[in-house]
């Protein structure tokens, strides 16, 4: 029972690698043209994340975040 519960995470986390890579591929070809403000997880801290493929692609300017606060 135990070396099944073992078998499914191992499994779980090869196919968890395999979506982070597909992701990173996607965000690599993304060009990035539209942007949006989000608080990074768990702080206060704004970025820029791409709406298209969700990367963080920098940080707002004053007019960015002042738009973003309203």
């Amino acid at each position: 029972m135990e070396k099944d519960k073992q078998i499914k995470v191992n499994a779980l986390e090869s196919e968890i690698k395999r979506l982070e890579r597909e992701k990173i591929e996607i965000q690599n070809s993304c060009n990035h043209k539209e942007t949006k403000v989000k608080f990074v997880d768990d702080t206060n801290q704004m970025k820029l994340y791409c709406i298209t493929c969700n990367k963080a692609v920098g940080y707002p300017n004053q007019d960015e975040m002042n738009e973003f606060l309203r």
